[in-house]
């Protein structure tokens, strides 16, 4: 199965050359990973129960790490084609209120390292 390829930086629909591409394997899983950790619970209106806590449980003042690394390893591992976390390394700076995420997982397609910034600047 194919995904339509977007942008790393922007999320946006890649385009090149005026092509939409699309990605597949190794590629798909990870934008999938991506996507996921970045989706906000209830976002859509068509599944409001898929996407992550952020207002309720991450965006909250003194938030509970090990409780949202704890949420952020679940999601990773409900992930489709994901088999296991390898490595999973965060950090919450409190003064900005930055979370990061770094994570190596293996999946049907491979090994992939990861590193999502959650509401940082």
């Amino acid at each position: 199965m194919k995904d339509l390829a977007l942008d790393k930086d922007t999320h946006d629909l890649y385009f090149n050359s005026n092509d939409i591409h699309t990605v597949d394997d190794i590629d798909q899983n990870e934008q999938h990973l991506k996507v996921r950790l970045l989706f906000y619970l209830r976002e859509w209106f068509l599944d409001t129960a898929a996407g992550l806590p952020f207002y309720t449980d991450i965006l909250v003042k003194n938030p509970n790490v090990p409780d949202i690394d704890n949420i952020i390893k679940s999601k990773i591992l409900d992930t489709p084609d994901v088999i296991e976390i390898l490595e999973f390394q965060s950090e919450y700076n409190n003064t900005t209120r930055e979370y990061d995420v770094s994570f190596t997982v293996r999946s049907n397609y491979g090994t992939s390292d990861l590193q999502i910034s959650l509401f940082s600047n």
